[in-house]
């Protein structure tokens, strides 16, 4: 797919909805608190919106669907779900509940939920957490072909390339998010920070430029922490850009791309930016830039909510910079999570369309689900319905949030709900602008998020989709030494000159190798099919 076709296809998308693209980096970018604007719908999208169930026939039977997410508990979920409910229930005769487990153990939660053969009906899957690839290959999603060519108006809402990347062996199976499909990256400072200590935070063009700010807040403010970090923020998991590199699959698996090259499959871990990264993360940690408890930390979000959080890793797919020139005022996103706290958001890697980020945020139907197609009714209201798809973002009106204007929000803090997540679900078109997003201009937010998607630079693999079936056996093999020794390294708690010889040759025993070779020759073979 080439860049200009992809521009033109998302700008004639984005137009025929009239709206604004935005959305996450992580990818689990818990970084990213802004939301995507929504406009003043159209007639034809309030259409769609009161006919997002396809039949009106002999009354449905009621069922009741199962929802796993992953995101940070929440004090008013239960609220939520009963608010939620009584916008689906007379659409889809069908209760959902809603099943969130935190982020630190999601992905596990769900391996087990899935090997014992659970019965239930919709699951958060990406290329990050509960690996949409490997689930694909383990039989635990069911293929939606069929049951999505009943939903057209969901199906046009989402760009084929969002398509492309679900689609394995030629089935789709999870419904692609749509949300901010171009990723660019870079780093958010508390703005008080920046200004009280005169840092130059607009001339970092590498992580390691921030060493000199972090000793700065280090020797200063001794109750904030200088540089964030979690599983879920590991710069060279969330940003392989930012080394250079796009990932094969999911980022933490053996076998990623040059961006430069895009023909060889290389062993990351192995790669000269590998170990420049972790030895930096060494020397950061042991001069207590990071917890001491970085390694095991899988969600961060009560120190984002404290403002304790000096500097953050960030998917900044614009910055402030772009929106000063704009003529907008933003207060960061670092105040989506804290109003009082401000930040300058700064992007030093420019945005990139790739597979990995394009199926980062998915959801399933599982094989074992006995109600399918209501299922798929509840995705298709979650990406058609505005009232549907804001009340499981944002909550109940005047209890979680107030109503700024049409399309604004401020969220009410100690709500009891706050999930900061609305390119978890469905249709971030969909979404109100909170109180994270720039000011001044809607119109013109709308225009730029649209020509960075018009302007976006295609990976050498989009597209790309690797099928793990062939090495099943060693992509869990490998997992499991990821999961022993990966974040140990990627927070600088352990010395990389013992721990990555080691590393590597874990990964070496477990199989590395052969699935570096297998997505070699799936490469070839798809290229050579282009």
């Amino acid at each position: 797919m080439n860049a200009k076709k992809t521009a033109k296809s998302i700008l004639a998308l984005s137009l025929s909805f009239s709206i604004v693209l935005a959305g996450c980096g992580k990818n689990n970018d818990n970084n990213a608190a802004s939301s995507a604007p929504a406009s003043s719908a159209s007639s034809s999208e309030t259409q769609a919106s009161e006919t997002a169930s396809p039949s009106t026939e002999a009354a449905l039977e009621p069922v009741d669907l199962t929802y796993y997410f992953p995101n940070t508990p929440q004090k008013d979920l239960q609220a939520v779900e009963d608010a939620v409910n009584k916008l689906i229930q007379p659409k889809i005769n069908a209760k959902v509940h809603l099943k969130l487990i935190d982020w630190g153990a999601y992905d596990e939660k769900m391996k087990v939920i899935n090997a014992s053969g659970e019965v239930y009906d919709l699951a958060f899957t990406s290329a990050w957490t509960n690996n949409y690839y490997q689930n694909v290959a383990n039989g635990a999603l069911a293929p939606l072909d069929e049951l999505l060519e009943k939903y057209p108006d969901m199906k046009a809402g989402i760009p084929d390339m969002f398509w492309d990347v679900a689609r394995v062996k030629g089935h789709i199976y999870a419904v692609p998010t749509f949300q901010q499909s171009t990723a660019g990256y870079g780093y958010t400072i508390q703005k008080k920070l920046a200004d009280k200590y005169n840092l130059d935070w607009k001339s970092v063009t590498k992580l390691s430029d921030l060493t000199p700010f972090l000793d700065t807040i280090k020797k200063n403010e001794p109750n904030l922490i200088p540089w964030e970090y979690n599983q879920n923020a590991d710069a060279f998991k969330q940003a392989p850009p930012m080394f250079g590199m796009e990932a094969l699959g999911d980022t933490l698996t053996p076998g990623s791309l040059y961006l430069a090259d895009g023909s060889k499959v290389i062993n990351q871990f192995e790669s000269p930016e590998f170990k420049e990264y972790v030895t930096m993360m060494r020397d950061w940690y042991t001069k207590g830039y990071l917890k001491k408890e970085a390694p095991t930390l899988t969600d961060t979000n009560a120190d984002r909510k404290a403002g304790k959080n000096a500097l953050q890793f960030g998917q900044i797919d614009l910055g402030t910079v772009d929106y000063e020139a704009a003529g907008m005022k933003s207060t960061g996103r670092m105040s989506g999570f804290n109003p009082d706290v401000e930040s300058y958001d700064y992007q030093f890697v420019k945005p990139l369309l790739t597979t990995d980020k394009a199926a980062a945020t998915m959801t399933g139907i599982s094989v074992n689900s006995k109600n399918k197609e209501r299922a798929m009714m509840f995705l298709n209201l979650l990406h058609t319905d505005k009232d549907v798809y804001n009340t499981l973002i944002w909550g109940v009106e005047g209890k979680h949030y107030k109503k700024v204007s049409d399309i604004r929000i401020e969220t009410i803090k100690d709500g009891g709900f706050q999930i900061w997540s609305a390119w978890e679900f469905g249709n971030m078109a969909n979404s109100y602008l909170s109180e994270g997003d720039p000011q001044g201009n809607d119109e013109g937010f709308r225009k730029m998020w649209i020509d960075l998607n018009k302007n976006a630079t295609p990976s050498n693999a989009l597209g790309f989709v690797f099928d793990f079936t062939p090495v099943k056996s060693e992509k869990a093999n490998v997992d499991a030494v990821i999961s022993e020794l990966y974040y140990a390294l990627g927070s600088g708690s352990v010395d990389p000159d013992k721990y990555l010889p080691k590393f590597l040759d874990k990964l070496k025993s477990a199989g590395a190798d052969k699935i570096i070779a297998e997505k070699q020759k799936q490469l070839d073979e798809w290229r050579a099919s282009k």
